[in-house]
């Protein structure tokens, strides 16, 4: 190539990386100028865009820096020749990440055929494969995050990856704000799963913020110009980068790259490009992170025999053991879920407190049959017996349960499509038999607790679109409406009945907390009266914290709730990245008066990044 030629593109390049002539067009919008007359400004400023996460692809995936950059001017000039079937258009960046792991897979490929057969004599030491060589945790998350199905593949691209916020994410996408919160939540949990099969010893925060911090790559402002060049002029395609594009090209042609809008975006995705697409540009190469083992799981361990629980006891779900607690904070015992299972965050003890019932769900990928449900199981024990454990299975896309006021029974909440609040099942599960049978209550209704009298319920339903907290009976076909409440993200709304049946403490989003509310983090707890069908929210609630569960102590005379720490700064933001959600968080569980003044912490727990919850449900009897 002539270097007058070479020197305008690098420069075309700089330009675009550097923001140097203020250009608004949207990524479809480049790549429709760019198909509509070849423009190759509108190339270049796409190589800058999505340029540095390209690279650090390819140059993790070789482990070697020539075949890195013949991948990185291969992935583009994939994307100049099939630039018309990316759709929608605005999802190009996620599209061409795909490319990349393809492109990087390929080189890989070519290079290891041609090192077996020939000693390199034309190049130096290659100091870039010494640092860099392909790592199996990578490797790892590649091979799952490929298996994903393709609507869940495509929110981890666009919210956790790109930083996009929920909102703007659902209105690219044609999607309810509900949908995109309660499907982005079971991605989440369906990467971690396939990462905890695959003996992948890490948290799927800690994996981001790793991954994130390694990929960025400073790209060398010739290399991106030849790859504009070899886009825009075909003719000037080098060999190897040409040959590797056919080897792309062919198999693309048998597995296709589309990107759907609604139904998601098809995608080998990684975790890699979280701060490559939102912080744009040419990046300073970051320091290596210090290494990350990948070992196998380690096996669960037997617990010790749990002493046996009786009234006045609360039980407290979180990430790890389940723990039983007295209403001082003193941890009575401490339970793990059963082998090959691991806790979901929802647990209730029985009325005498001396039974534990809590949902798990089996390690693994959703089952195919019904589609898209999780493996829950219903696991039911005596405290204090470890043989005494019974579980059934009920698949489905989220399961809650409650006891019956006596005992002998559970309200299982079966949710098959969460997302629509569609089919919902009220079912009563015998834990001896594990038979179950159908709740008679009006259709569409969702227990959240049980009265004592054994006929009345506390329940949310759907009316004319609006989400409400209400009471019915069994055998009747009316509910007895208590008071609207914000339904975003679905699900999230819980509720317990006060001993007496005569207040309710519940948890919503609070509509005036903005900033908290745009993450879906704004939940708090409410106070409501069932006889005025007055709520107000509960005093001395931290403006800095959201609710994550609630219960009444068994008289009625106190309340409880966990809460876990907000970060300002961070809900300021209308992007959060990776790194933004390393950050300490605080949990705390607090026994509170029945009117919620009063408040005291007996417990509380700490854990790296704001995005986990540390404590689940709570339940006191």
């Amino acid at each position: 190539m002539p270097t007058h030629t070479l020197s305008a593109v690098v420069s075309r390049v700089r330009r675009a990386a550097l923001g140097a002539a203020p250009n608004v067009r949207t990524d479809g919008g480049l790549l429709g100028a760019f198909l509509a007359d070849r423009d190759s400004d509108a190339f270049a400023e796409l190589v800058a865009r999505f340029g540095p996460m390209v690279f650090a692809v390819c140059r993790r995936l070789t482990g070697h820096h020539q075949d890195a950059e013949d991948a990185f001017q291969a992935a583009f000039v994939v994307l100049a020749r099939k630039a018309g079937s990316v759709s929608p258009r605005e999802a190009v960046g996620v599209w061409l990440y795909g490319v990349a792991v393809r492109t990087a897979r390929e080189a890989r490929a070519v290079a290891s055929k041609r090192r077996t057969r020939e000693v390199p004599t034309d190049r130096l030491p290659d100091v870039a494969r010494a640092e860099q060589q392909p790592d199996d945790t990578g490797t790892v998350l590649h091979e799952e995050l490929a298996g994903l199905p393709e609507k869940f593949r495509a929110l981890l691209v666009l919210c956790d990856l790109e930083g996009r916020p929920q909102v703007e994410v659902a209105d690219r996408l044609e999607l309810p704000v509900g949908t995109v919160y309660s499907r982005l939540a079971t991605a989440r949990r369906l990467l971690a799963e396939r990462l905890r099969q695959r003996g992948v010893a890490l948290p799927v925060c800690g994996l981001s913020v790793w991954l994130a911090s390694t990929a960025r790559a400073t790209v060398p402002a010739e290399l991106s110009a030849k790859a504009v060049t070899a886009a825009v002029a075909p003719d000037s395609v080098p060999a190897a980068v040409a040959a590797l594009t056919l080897r792309v090209l062919q198999t693309m042609s048998l597995h296709k790259l589309n990107v759907v809008a609604a139904g998601g975006l098809v995608l080998v995705l990684g975790w890699v490009i979280a701060e490559c697409l939102t912080g744009g540009g040419f990046a300073q190469e970051p320091p290596r992170p210090a290494a990350v083992e990948t070992k196998k799981v380690d096996e669960p361990k037997p617990q010790p025999a749990p002493k046996k629980a009786g009234p006045g006891t609360l039980l407290l779900t979180r990430e790890g053991p389940f723990h039983v607690l007295t209403p001082d904070g003193k941890k009575v015992s401490e339970f793990s879920a059963p082998e090959k299972t691991h806790g979901s965050g929802s647990g209730r003890l029985s009325p005498d407190g001396t039974r534990v019932a809590v949902v798990v769900v089996e390690d693994g990928p959703p089952r195919a049959t019904p589609p898209e449900t999780w493996p829950f199981k219903v696991v039911v024990r005596t405290l204090g017996k470890l043989d005494s454990e019974k579980t059934w299975d009920l698949p489905a896309q989220n399961l809650n349960l409650n006891w019956t006021a006596d005992g002998k029974r559970l309200v299982v909440v079966k949710h098959p499509d969460v997302e629509h609040g569609k089919n919902v099942e009220n079912l009563l599960l015998d834990p001896e038999t594990g038979k179950t049978s159908t709740l008679d209550l009006p259709a569409g209704v969702q227990v959240l607790d049980c009265g004592k009298d054994g006929k009345t319920f506390l329940v949310t339903f759907a009316e004319e679109k609006k989400k409400k907290i209400g009471l019915a009976v069994l055998g009747d076909a009316t509910v007895r409406e208590l008071v609207e409440v914000p339904d975003w993200p679905p699900g999230g709304v819980t509720g317990r009945l006060s001993p007496d049946g005569t207040k309710v403490l519940f948890s919503a989003a609070d509509p005036e907390r903005k900033n908290a509310h745009k993450w879906g983090l704004s939940h708090r707890p409410y106070l409501l009266d069932v006889k005025t069908k007055k709520a107000e929210p509960v005093p001395e609630f931290p403006e800095n914290g959201r609710v994550t569960g609630i219960a009444w102590a068994p008289d009625g005379r106190r309340i409880a709730y966990a809460w876990q720490q907000l970060h300002d700064e961070l809900l300021k933001k209308d992007q959060i990245s990776a790194n933004d959600a390393a950050i300490e968080t605080e949990a705390f569980l607090v026994v509170a008066d029945a009117n919620g003044k009063n408040p005291k912490t007996i417990t509380s727990d700490k854990g790296p990044f704001a995005t986990n919850m540390i404590f689940g449900t709570i339940d006191w009897r």
